[in-house]
């Protein structure tokens, strides 16, 4: 029997950022059932792939967990505040030969229109000025999801055209671009 691979140097800390209503934070075992459920809702997911079930929500978790270890920034667990439950994710992403790193959101379907998506995007790409070297951001959003895109704008993204290959394909994307000053 051979020896498990060595985890030494792969040690990493998902930092925690706090807004007025949300705590971004590293994945839990107990996020996998709501963001299942999550990802099982047709309406929620429209705009995401599709649905999958709570195996591919455990294979998507843990590929988002382990973009931190690779990249040292990633996705965060959502939860409110207030009643510390699971809301969905938020944060930053760039997949193998993406573009550049992308700043993502997703809220559970039952909160749209409270501006979470927002806050929680505002403390990511915030967390991301303050620790990337990039000098713009992408979100790349679906053409029909104008709540995703409302959300960029209001975030100061600019649509800087449609993507033609990749996971990008047929999407629109969007780019902002870091201000002098930060």
């Amino acid at each position: 029997m051979t020896a498990p691979p060595s985890t030494a140097g792969a040690s990493f800390t998902i930092p925690t950022v706090t807004t007025d209503r949300l705590l971004l934070r590293a994945w839990d075992p107990d996020d996998i059932a709501p963001y299942s459920a999550m990802n099982a809702d047709e309406e929620t997911m429209s705009h995401n792939g599709g649905t999958f079930d709570t195996a591919g929500t455990w294979r998507l978790v843990s590929h988002l967990i382990g973009m931190w270890a690779l990249r040292g920034y990633g996705m965060w667990a959502v939860e409110l505040r207030a009643t510390g439950e699971f809301i969905g994710r938020a944060g930053l992403y760039a997949a193998f030969e993406w573009p550049a790193v992308e700043a993502a959101w997703s809220i559970r379907r039952d909160l749209w229109g409270q501006g979470l998506a927002t806050e929680a995007g505002t403390a990511a790409i915030a967390w991301g000025w303050s620790t990337l070297p990039d000098d713009h951001l992408i979100s790349i959003i679906d053409p029909a999801n104008l709540a995703s895109q409302r959300v960029a704008e209001k975030l100061g993204f600019t649509v800087t055209g449609h993507g033609s290959v990749g996971p990008w394909k047929d999407q629109v994307l969007y780019r902002l671009d870091r201000s002098p000053a930060g």
